[in-house]
C-alpha cells in the first residue's frame, strides 16, 4: 500500500515537472516573438490552463503525502506493538523454560535423594 502510494506520489512529481516544462516552453515563445492578439491570448489561456493543472497535481500530491504519512505511522505503531508483543512472549518463554527446569530438576533431586537412601 505505502508503495502504491509511492508510486503515485512520483508519477504525480513527474507530471509536475511536465507542467513546469510546459510553462517555461509557453512562456518563453511568449516572450521571444512579437504575437498578435488572438495568439497572446490562446497562450496566455493555455499557461492559466495549466497553471491550474499544476495546482490540481499539487493538491494531489500533498494529499497523497498525507495518505503516506499516515500510513507510516501506523507502520510505526504496529512494529512498536509487534516488538512489546515478541517481548512479553520471550518473557512467557523464558517463564515456561525456567519452570520446567525448575521441575526437571527437582526430579533429578528425587533421584538423588533415591540413589543416596538406596546405597545406605
Amino acid at each position: 500500500m505505502l508503495d502504491q502510494h509511492s508510486r503515485e506520489r512520483d508519477k504525480i512529481l513527474s507530471n509536475i515537472g511536465v507542467i513546469d516544462t510546459e510553462i517555461e516552453s509557453n512562456y518563453g515563445e511568449l516572450c521571444s516573438r512579437c504575437l498578435d492578439g488572438n495568439e497572446f491570448a490562446s497562450i496566455k489561456e493555455y499557461l492559466e490552463h495549466l497553471a491550474r493543472l499544476k495546482t490540481a497535481a499539487l493538491s494531489q500530491k500533498e494529499l497523497i503525502e498525507r495518505q503516506i504519512a499516515a500510513i507510516r505511522s501506523e507502520l510505526y505503531e504496529m512494529f512498536k506493538e509487534i516488538k512489546v508483543l515478541h517481548a512479553l512472549n520471550e518473557k512467557r518463554l523464558s517463564a515456561a523454560r525456567r519452570a520446567e527446569n525448575k521441575k526437571y530438576q527437582k526430579l533429578l533431586d528425587e533421584i538423588a535423594l533415591r540413589l543416596e537412601t538406596q546405597k545406605r
